[in-house]
């Protein structure tokens, strides 16, 4: 049974006992991302997640390195448009001290002048790798589409220019005031005792808080402050638009925004749905598209669930010459789930992938760390692996049909086709209504 404690300091600790594993995971994570910057701001939860490598008031970079890797564990992070994190996964025999190292990453990073040139540097690189993904490039132009003038909307990286822009002293202010233990969940899962764990982790913190209040400046801010951020409902919008690329193939994207789901359950629901429409090899819009028509070679649905919505993704690459006939089926395949809903057979084929998939979950730690996160944020609250099979053997094949046709079938999206297009034919189709750049 997974427990979850808050601090005095504020801190969400949050632990996964899994007595047969070798391997401990732990994340740290700050429930603030992209979607909360300023303009003026635009990068840094993706530097800062960069910054976190490259030194603390303990150890140099390669230090940091050393302290995960020598055990054959590995350290990482990410930036999203809601969360960042950093986590790693150790044997565990030395996850104590590998989590004390990632907490000072997390709240005593010291942002060494040196690294933070060479690494907008490679940041800059990163961002212009993009430009030759022609598959992420779509993303990123299809989502400022959906929701223009909208920081959720913009890439997360932010663009080269304003990556160029960021001062070194205004991006470690701001990490001080954000990155800061009040506004943390410190997630762990492996071969631990929980209130054990619990009870460790929360002397380190202190340990943490101690050594930052030494340094001159104070690395930690006073308790209750708040991050001068907010989150408001995205508001799509509903197109067909294309930008034209000299490119061997042409990526369209289908999105739908929706309710977020109301609980475990009401997710699981869309996660049977997703993988009934596109989200496997036995999907109908990977065996209608790509095996009985070979009308492309890769083609998947997606659901993606943000802090304040959700959302529906189809992508699909086709060759200029298919991509009319591969838009045919799809959208035959989507309004038509309304007179051919998904069968018994088809929801009993995904209802067992998903079962199937949260019990191989049971054995992996990393996996088990971020899904007590993402609970945590999603619903406030924390599940079991066994309670979450519990919840998906009380969900039947009328509310999962009815649902599916309500989310995909019945709502409004917004398509994006990139790449090299019969202009004319898709036009008279009457997917595409303008070029759009």
């Amino acid at each position: 049974m997974s427990m979850l404690r808050r601090l005095a300091v504020g801190t969400v600790l949050a632990a996964d006992s899994m007595p047969a594993a070798s391997s401990v995971s732990i994340g740290v994570w700050i429930p603030f991302g992209s979607r909360c910057e300023k303009p003026q701001q635009r990068g840094f939860f993706h530097f800062i997640e960069h910054m976190l490598f490259k030194g603390t008031h303990s150890h140099d970079a390669r230090e940091l390195a050393r302290i995960f890797e020598r055990s054959g564990g590995f350290v990482n992070a990410f930036s999203e448009r809601s969360v960042t994190c950093v986590h790693c996964t150790v044997p565990a025999d030395v996850w104590q001290q590998s989590c004390e190292s990632l907490l000072e990453m997390a709240f005593l990073s010291s942002f060494p002048e040196h690294e933070f040139q060479k690494e907008k540097a490679v940041i800059v690189s990163e961002i212009l790798q993009t430009d030759d993904d022609p598959e992420e490039l779509a993303h990123e132009h299809f989502f400022l589409r959906f929701w223009p003038g909208q920081t959720v909307g913009l890439p997360i990286a932010g663009r080269v220019d304003e990556v160029q822009a960021i001062v070194h002293d205004e991006l470690f202010s701001f990490y001080t005031r954000v990155f800061n233990p009040e506004h943390a969940l410190i997630s762990i899962a492996g071969s631990i005792d929980e209130s054990e764990a619990i009870a460790r982790i929360e002397r380190m913190l202190e340990q943490v808080l101690l050594r930052g209040k030494r340094v001159d400046p104070p690395i930690i801010p006073s308790p209750h402050t708040p991050p001068a951020m907010s989150i408001d409902i995205a508001r799509p919008q509903h197109f067909a638009l294309y930008e034209k690329k000299p490119l061997a193939l042409s990526y369209a994207i289908q999105g739908t925004q929706t309710q977020s789901p109301r609980d475990s359950r009401d997710y699981l629901i869309r996660a049977i749905i997703n993988e009934m429409w596109g989200g496997s090899t036995i999907s109908r819009l990977f065996q209608r598209i790509r095996e009985d028509r070979g009308l492309c070679y890769t083609v998947y649905s997606s659901f993606e669930t943000e802090v304040a919505e959700s959302l529906w993704i189809v992508h699909l690459q086709a060759p200029k010459k298919l991509l009319p006939a591969a838009l045919d089926l799809l959208e035959e395949e989507t309004l038509g789930l309304v007179r051919n809903p998904f069968s018994q057979s088809e929801f009993e084929d995904a209802h067992n992938r998903v079962r199937g998939l949260i019990t191989l979950s049971m054995d992996d730690s990393e996996y088990r760390q971020r899904r007590m996160a993402r609970q945590f944020f999603a619903h406030n609250r924390l599940e079991s692996v066994e309670e979450e099979l519990a919840w998906m053997t009380s969900i039947g094949y009328d509310e999962t049909v009815e649902l599916s046709v309500q989310q995909i079938a019945s709502s409004s999206s917004a398509r994006f086709i990139f790449g090299d297009i019969p202009e004319r034919e898709m036009k008279k189709r009457g997917y595409l209504e303008s070029e759009n750049f």
